[in-house]
């Protein structure tokens, strides 16, 4: 009888085992889409970038997360991608933070601050604050609890220097420069150049061609070579200086609705962060091999004039970049956190990694 007992109890139990198995199985088995609204043309290489970041996770999750990257405008204008985001308009968007200044200036300073050339650093010395200087922690900060948006953010698209760009002769310097009508990027860039006593406009990419061909625009600064070839500003102007102090560093990001995101498995959400990271390292590599082919295009079948950027203009934009960050720091109380946060970590890291940067410039210099 006990026997029957035992026997009874066990084959309970293994059933019992089974369908919980079962419901593991099935809730592991469960899939999501996210679509990505990105705030860029499908012809950028941005976008090739998180196409792979979308493939990525498609094969590390087993096709349990499937993500959609959209171009711009497909779904919301790019300048409501993060407000459609905190509401669950759409799952996921990208872009870069300064796209959302309007809500906090500060979040410029996450992409392209002024701080990184001042201090005589770099695009990799920017991650390092990110991922272990405490950085995406005072975004976090920012992003949920200063301005109050339900979001995650993972930084994916890092494009380094930006180019001085597109003129339509011969730059000789600063004071030339400040007698032309420039199309800049907004936010904390676009208030260097007119800090410095440029004629800074701003418009998106798409006008900048139009705008230069009915002189409108006399020059012109869109993203970096590889990007910039595609949309054949070769076809109006012929001199292209390369890089400049007002946006040292840049990095795009892609924001992705918090409940959302909270409704992931761990896994899963394990699998976006490691997508992340390695879409990083994807985007920095393919801008060092690719820009210096964009390049070589440019002079060897274009006839375009590469050149460096003038050094004067480097000093005045320098100049103009500390102004920048003292005025955003009198005017916001979290600015100002972030600057003295973002110097406090290059003061730490200037002693190795900016002498191996200088040693670099040295052998240039000679």
């Amino acid at each position: 009888m006990f026997r029957r007992i035992w026997l009874s109890s066990a084959a309970a139990t293994i059933a019992a085992a089974m369908v919980l198995s079962a419901a593991s199985y099935a809730c592991a088995q469960d899939t999501y889409r996210m679509r990505v609204q990105t705030a860029i043309p499908s012809g950028a290489m941005s976008f090739e970038m998180l196409e792979r970041f979308a493939d990525r996770v498609g094969t590390m999750s087993g096709d349990r997360l499937n993500i959609r990257i959209l171009a711009a405008g497909a779904i919301v204008p790019s300048q409501e991608i993060l407000e459609s985001v905190d509401s669950g308009v759409i799952e996921a968007g990208f872009a870069w933070p300064q796209f959302w200044a309007g809500k906090n200036s500060a979040t410029a300073l996450f992409s392209n601050t002024p701080v990184w050339p001042r201090a005589g650093l770099d695009q990799l010395t920017h991650l390092a604050w990110m991922y272990e200087g405490g950085g995406a922690e005072l975004y976090e900060e920012l992003l949920q609890e200063v301005i109050g948006v339900n979001v995650v953010s993972f930084f994916v698209t890092p494009s380094g220097w930006q180019p001085l760009g597109w003129f339509k002769g011969p730059l000789e310097g600063i004071e030339q420069f400040r007698s032309i009508k420039y199309r800049s990027p907004p936010g904390i860039a676009g208030q260097i150049f007119q800090e410095a006593g440029v004629t800074a406009v701003f418009m998106p990419g798409s006008e900048i061609l139009p705008a230069a061909e009915r002189g409108v625009i006399d020059a012109a600064e869109w993203i970096n070579p590889v990007e910039d070839l595609p949309f054949g500003f070769h076809q109006v102007f012929d001199h292209y200086y390369l890089a400049s102090m007002h946006q040292f560093v840049d990095v795009g990001e892609i924001v992705i609705n918090g409940d959302f995101w909270n409704n992931l498995p761990e896994d899963l959400q394990e699998v976006v962060r490691v997508a992340a990271r390695a879409t990083i390292i994807d985007t920095y590599v393919a801008d060092i091999a690719r820009n210096a082919a964009a390049i070589e295009t440019l002079r060897t079948e274009h006839g375009v004039t590469v050149a460096p950027t003038p050094p004067d203009i480097h000093n005045a934009l320098m100049e103009a970049g500390g102004a920048v960050l003292e005025k955003g720091s009198a005017e916001n109380a979290f600015f100002k956190k972030v600057v003295e946060h973002q110097e406090a970590f290059a003061e730490k890291i200037r002693p190795s990694w900016g002498e191996v940067l200088k040693i670099y410039g040295d052998l240039e210099a000679e």
